[in-house]
């Protein structure tokens, strides 16, 4: 597959989600029958556990300083309890408080080690959740649905404006998102990545969107090489920020001759705020909808 910084502009983006506040034991939602294992990893890091109930979570920050790059490990002082009926109490270090969690603990293991689900988000088709296996930590996004594309319902709004198109042609059903006839079909994803298809008239892609993460010091350097490039083609003005070059992106040969006839044919130079729908606003809504599925509501 060819990566698609080299068949796009190297462009910086505006992702947009939605914030989610923190709850409390009195928010939690029902526990559904059974809860889900398949999940995407958001973010790696490391974590110690002391029987007094003390957590420490170790993750890195990606940033810059005078044009290089700069990879820190930073550790922050939680807590963890077991609070009875499989419930858990869990404070991340991250200013955010206790939180309250579902948890199963790992076979052949015992607390900590297992999966946590967030009380408040259980009933969300996108779970958010924690992996605890020693020394490992992971922030997670548990997959409560077969309809992936069916629930980014709110993602309209911000895929209109990087489209430049009305909020009224975008439509998105079970594991399909159009726009103005342009098609993304969800196909498989794993822990680290995501694969569908891009289609228009007759023509179709596939893409494959592999996250990276700032734990991993070499994802650190690849995101800041993909921004320098940006930078110094004067493609962005910006100050670097990991989040919005946390993805690889690849793509069959077809997509580059796909996205030309969709310029061609769907005239959106009449209608959108920008000339055509560029091959750049292409690549900002891939990242858009690759970073809502890696996040879910965080």
């Amino acid at each position: 597959m060819k990566k698609v910084f080299d068949v796009l502009p190297a462009v910086a983006l505006a992702l947009t989600g939605c914030v989610s506040s923190s709850d409390d034991s009195n928010s939690a939602a029902p526990a559904p029958a059974a809860l889900p294992t398949d999940f995407i990893v958001t973010e790696m890091g490391e974590y110690s556990y002391a029987t007094d109930g003390s957590l420490e979570v170790t993750k890195a920050t990606c940033t810059d300083y005078a044009n290089e790059v700069v990879w820190k490990k930073t550790t922050h002082n939680g807590s963890l309890t077991d609070a009875g009926n499989g419930t858990a109490q869990m404070d991340l270090g991250d200013g955010a408080g206790k939180n309250t969690y579902e948890f199963r603990v790992a076979a052949g293991e015992q607390f900590p080690e297992g999966n946590f689900y967030k009380s408040s988000t259980l009933n969300n088709p996108l779970i958010q959740g924690v992996v605890l296996e020693d020394p490992y930590y992971s922030d997670v996004v548990y997959i409560n649905t077969d309809c992936v594309f069916e629930n980014f319902g709110e993602m309209q709004e911000t895929l209109s404006l990087i489209a430049g198109v009305p909020k009224s042609s975008i439509s998105m059903s079970c594991k399909t998102l159009s726009i103005e006839g342009l098609e993304m079909t969800y196909v498989s994803h794993t822990q680290g990545s995501i694969e569908y298809t891009v289609s228009y008239a007759g023509v179709t892609s596939n893409v494959k969107q592999t996250f990276r993460y700032a734990f991993v010091e070499n994802d650190c350097r690849k995101a800041f090489k993909d921004y320098q490039q940006e930078y110094e083609s004067g493609e962005t003005q910006d100050f670097f920020n990991f989040d919005l070059y946390d993805q690889d992106i690849s793509a069959s040969s077809e997509f580059t001759d796909l996205i030309s006839n969709f310029h061609n044919r769907t005239g959106l130079a009449k209608s959108a705020a920008t000339p055509t729908m560029t091959e750049k606003q292409i690549k900002d809504i891939l990242r858009a909808v690759g970073s809502k599925l890696r996040r879910g509501n965080k």
